[in-house]
């Protein structure tokens, strides 16, 4: 979980409120599966670290046994998502065989 006293991240156009369970850009929602924004909430969490793929699948399917495609899927919607919202810009890196990498830069902003 989100340290207790951040309230938000914001990188690029975008504010992740974890409370909420909710993404913005610029004051808008955008609209994400639990899983999706679960998986975004532990890279922005993280961000500037590699998060290894099984960090990422106890994090966010702590209780279930999954197959890593079901993360490269999340992994490809957020892309295309965060893409699309944020004018093409990159912010998930691969670490190939390894994980992946939140790149892009984040405020913490806290209560």
């Amino acid at each position: 979980m989100s340290a207790p006293d951040v309230t938000s991240y914001r990188f690029g156009p975008f504010r992740l409120v974890p409370r909420e369970r909710l993404l913005y850009c610029q004051g808008e929602p955008v609209p994400l599966t639990p899983k999706a924004l679960d998986t975004l909430r532990v890279l922005v969490e993280q961000h500037g670290r590699l998060v290894t793929k099984d960090e990422l699948l106890r994090e966010v399917w702590p209780d279930v046994v999954v197959e890593e495609n079901n993360l490269a899927q999340h992994i490809s919607m957020l892309r295309r998502t965060l893409a699309q919202a944020g004018g093409g810009v990159s912010f998930i890196e691969t670490v190939p065989k390894r994980g992946y990498r939140f790149v892009a830069p984040v405020e913490e902003h806290r209560t």
